[in-house]
């Protein structure tokens, strides 16, 4: 597996490799920057136009199975485009928009309109989504504009900067070029509104560089001056990256760097106006009061912040530039606050460590647009924009760092902005953006929901407003400045709606069985790989493979030396799942231990990780010998032996024998018979404490017979009812798109016929749409061939895992005192159990038996449904019939199950079960209430509570 970059990815020397790589999934975040569009000339058929990020996952569609994009911003309010990025989920259904448009709508409707046969596109809205108890899952957002006035000076040096710019960055040219000027130009106007540092630092450095490139210019020959200029004009930048992908060395080298002169005079103009901007920057910024600063501290003083003094609440503060951020920082020190920062400089493990910085100590976190993208903070509820994008969809970027899932506060979000200065003159991009965000704020009371902050770039770009080249011509053009405030003033929300009903965006699937995730999520729970087990096992592999790992005084673990032989990339999990570290200081298995100040650098071991992958694969190799191999186990309730098969079953199926489904599988072989059983079961029995010098045939053919008739085939059946259901799905959808595309080109020959009939010379149009229509045709019949082969679906190979020879304990002496009358016991379960299911459906709840399972309990009981949300309690319930005075025991797994699924697990023991006189105790959480009673039970791996402490909890309500 690999993580990277849509952008480093699509480099040429790059997507190669990867392209010739077999992916088994590819997910895509942020995929709508995967774009292409259709161009249109008069004297030319359409054509569609792909960016390079297009390109790469467009070939990757064609050969990888499985495709996931994520987006927020699936459409950016483009039709045409939203068209071309779904082809990219699946070109066969989804037809070309440049050749066939209409149809292409029409199929997407159709699609998106099918409910739960919609497999493609899958939709959420943030207001719509809820908790397992019907709370809504995110909180309450406000914004809040906070205005300041330039004073005389700092506006002086607004003037002279954009008049810099207006002279000698004016946008021009095409392609690269211009693009490159329109971003120099765009990034030198943000850090002249960021703040005073930060446009003086930015000019001194400019100048700097521009010298620099001066006296590299006059050391050469003059012919070759003007090559050399020639060949660093316009060339810093991809033109598929907008402003908001440049990382912060991007924006340093295009505004240090970035070329616009043609002639060395040119230059040298340039260097003249630069220096004279330096040094009135530098007076401004030593000498002149700072008037956003002090905006900041005044804002700082208003009761939304009354919570940052005592240490209760938290506030992200986000500038767009390195220079205001060390401004802000040392200010803010100064005045008596905590503080740290995040930017793009740090590397991923400083970041988390910063995070924690301010989770635990520091008041406030100042950040650039770094922290705007894989870093969570919902401990913090105040947010301060010093810097405003100039993308709108930064703005939700950055608040959905705070306003997330796990937030449990309202959060409140303040945007500077400075509109004029003291003297009354406007400060042009100001003005653009408050009058953005007052027009956010209108349309967010008249629609009565915070969703048009979600989708404001959606918004703009259907009312045709691009914001940044607005922002760009007002400083180039303020004479137009109310012609753009009034382009603002009528952006109609309205249009995204009925773009999304006409492009059938409405339709897509975004309900969901709260019953059926319910029940799943249950499921979940109780399956999960418990982590005791995970230690349990990773401990002991690593002694097996001569791994050292040390216990803490804390509790955790720790690898002093990770050998060079488990970083090897001749691992297969090295390649698959990366290299692991040389060392790891403080390890744990338990997630939860994450959430501890302490331990906030633990590092969390499980399956999946790279030294876990490494040393399971190193356990294989040394235990392979002893596959398919038989041992003895014991098992405390049974009173006669029998053997334990376990097997993997795999399905197959097209194409080439594809693994389809896989899982481990146990086969019980008693007296001659077998059934199945629940492979669990193994966590219920304990290795044999006594040595036997043989053992018995077991019949394992015999048991892979039964497997194969029985289990296998059943599996087999369900499976290919699913997928022959999938199957006609899809053939019906790729007719369709097929059946549409087919139906354009053969009106289309029988226009261009007729046209031919009137005398006009049409054949080789004719001759080029018959061999599409053919080519189309071919298709369709190999499409929906492929299809069809989904619902080939064939048992695949059992392969034997090991046996085990289970013996009851009667003759081994080391257990003999733990010995049960097994006829009396069982009959007291039964009746428990009996007892306890009609006891939870006279509370009115819902008792499911799933005892036979073996995983942990016996019982799983809901709650009536409520009426508001359709929230269901769960009880998983472990039923114990003894008589009144009896030890308590459960097994291992049901101890361990207790401990992971705390009070969600209940223990209910009734006393005297035989009896019409009997007594029900109802534990929840047992393995926290009853820890301080409970001895563990080596030798049969089980856990015994005392009847004196069973007794001590009937004061729990039942």
């Amino acid at each position: 597996q690999i993580i990277t970059s849509l952008d480093y990815a699509k480099q040429e020397n790059v997507r190669d490799r990867i392209w010739q790589q077999k992916w088994d999934i590819v997910i895509v975040d942020e995929a709508h920057k995967c774009s292409a569009y259709t161009k249109r000339r008069s004297n030319r058929p359409p054509e569609c136009v792909a960016t390079k990020r297009y390109q790469l996952v467009e070939r990757l569609s064609k050969n990888v199975p499985h495709m996931l994009f994520l987006t927020a911003t699936p459409h950016h309010g483009d039709e045409d485009r939203f068209a071309h990025f779904l082809r990219l989920l699946d070109p066969d259904i989804f037809p070309e928009p440049h050749k066939f448009p209409e149809r292409a709508r029409e199929i997407r409707r159709a699609i998106f309109g099918s409910g739960t046969s919609n497999f493609w596109i899958l939709r959420r809205l943030k207001e719509d989504l809820k908790d397992l108890n019907g709370r809504r899952l995110f909180t309450n957002r406000y914004s809040i504009t906070i205005t300041f006035k330039l004073n005389s000076e700092e506006y002086t040096l607004y003037e002279a900067v954009t008049d810099y710019l207006n002279e000698f960055l004016i946008i021009r040219g095409r392609g690269r070029y211009r693009q490159a000027i329109a971003l120099t130009r765009t990034v030198f106007q943000r850090r002249l509104a960021s703040s005073t540092r930060a446009i003086y630092e930015s000019l001194k450095r400019r100048l700097k560089k521009q010298k620099e490139f001066l006296e590299e210019l006059e050391s050469l020959p003059v012919k070759e001056r003007i090559k050399r200029l020639e060949s660093i004009r316009g060339k810093l930048t991809d033109e598929e990256l907008d402003e908001g992908d440049l990382t912060e060395e991007d924006k340093d080298r295009l505004t240090n760097e970035f070329v616009v002169a043609q002639e060395i005079d040119q230059l040298k103009e340039e260097i003249a106006a630069l220096q004279d901007l330096v040094i009135q920057a530098e007076k401004v910024y030593k000498q002149a009061p700072d008037s956003k600063l002090k905006a900041l501290r005044d804002c700082l003083e208003r009761a939304e912040f009354s919570e940052l003094k005592d240490g209760r609440g938290k506030l992200l503060i986000f500038t767009e530039h390195r220079d205001t951020l060390n401004h802000l920082k040392e200010h803010l020190q100064k005045w008596g606050y905590s503080v740290c920062e995040i930017h793009g400089g740090m590397d991923p493990h400083l970041r988390k460590l910063i995070q924690e910085e301010f989770r635990t100590r520091a008041q406030i976190c100042v950040a650039t647009e770094a922290a705007g993208e894989g870093i969570n903070l919902q401990f913090c509820h105040l947010v301060i924009n010093y810097d405003l994008p100039w993308n709108p969809t930064r703005l939700e970027q950055r608040l959905g760092r705070i306003h997330r899932i796990g937030q449990k506060r309202d959060v409140y979000a303040f945007n500077f902005v400075a509109e004029e200065a003291e003297n009354g003159k406007t400060i042009v991009e100001g003005k653009v953006l408050r009058r953005l965000l007052e027009k956010l704020e209108k349309m967010r009371k008249a629609l009565g929901s915070d969703r048009v902050y979600d989708v404001i770039g959606q918004i703009l770009s259907l009312n045709k407003v691009d914001l940044a080249e607005i922002l760009r011509e007002a400083a180039y053009n303020p004479h137009r400045l109310e012609e753009y405030l009034d382009k603002i003033e009528k952006i109609d929300p309205k249009k995204l709606e009925e773009y999304e009903k006409i492009t059938g965006i409405a339709l897509a699937r975004g309900y969901v069985s709260f019953e059926q995730f319910q029940k799943a999520n249950f499921l979940v729970e109780e399956k999960r790989l418990m982590p005791e087990y995970i230690e349990k096992f990773f401990l002991k592999a690593s002694e097996t493979v001569g791994l050292k790992v040390e216990k803490r005084a804390d509790g955790l673990y720790r690898i002093p030396y990770v050998p060079s032989d488990f970083r090897s990339e001749r691992l297969n999990a090295v390649r698959k799942f990366g290299k692991p570290d040389s060392e790891y200081r403080k390890i744990t298995f338990h997630k939860e231990d994450l959430n501890k100040d302490i331990h906030f650098d633990a590092v969390l071991l499980s399956p999946g990780h790279p030294l876990y992958a490494v040393v399971e694969e190193k356990l294989i190799e040394k235990l392979k010998h002893l596959y398919s191999k038989q041992s003895v186990l014991l098992d405390m309730n049974t009173a006669t032996p029998y053997w334990i098969h376990y097997f993997e079953i795999s399905i197959i199926g097209e194409p080439e024998d594809s693994l389809i489904y896989k899982e481990l599988v146990a086969v019980k072989e008693e007296n001659d018979k077998f059934s199945l059983l629940p492979a669990d079961i193994f966590h219920d029995l304990s290795p044999y404490p006594e040595k036997l010098k043989e053992l018995p045939s077991a019949n394992m053919e015999g048991a892979k017979d039964y497997l194969m008739a029985t289990y296998q085939l059943q599996k087999r059946t369900q499976i290919l009812e699913q997928r022959k259901e999938q199957s006609q799905i899809i053939k019906e959808y790729l007719a369709q798109s097929f059946d549409k595309r087919i139906y354009s080109i053969e009106s289309k020959i029988m226009d261009l016929k007729a046209r031919e009939l009137e005398g006009e010379d049409v054949r080789l149009s004719i001759q080029n749409f018959e061999k599409e229509l053919e080519e189309l045709k071919r298709q369709k019949e190999e499409k929906i061939k492929r299809a069809s082969s989904m619902a080939i679906v064939r048992p695949g190979p059992i392969a034997l895992i090991a046996s085990f020879w289970v013996l009851p304990p009667q003759d081994v002496p080391s257990v003999s005192q733990f010995l049960e009358d097994k006829e009396e016991k069982e009959k007291s379960e039964i009746a428990a159990m009996k007892i306890v299911m009609e006891y939870e459906r006279n509370r009115g709840w819902e008792p499911e038996d799933i005892s036979y399972q073996k995983i942990g309990f016996d019982i799983r009981s809901l709650s009536p449904a409520d009426p508001q949300t359709g929230y269901r309690q769960v009880r998983r319930i472990e039923v114990k019939g003894r008589k009144k005075g009896q030890p308590i025991r459960l097994t291992e797994n049901e101890w361990r199950k207790a401990k992971n699924l705390k009070d969600t697990y209940w223990l209910y023991v009734v006393w005297e079960p035989l009896s019409p006189n009997y007594e029900i105790i109802t534990i929840p959480d047992p393995a926290n209430k009853l820890e301080f009673a409970v001895r563990e039970i080596r030798t049969i791996s089980h856990y015994e509570i005392p009847a004196e402490a069973i007794e001590r909890m009937k004061s729990y309500e039942r």
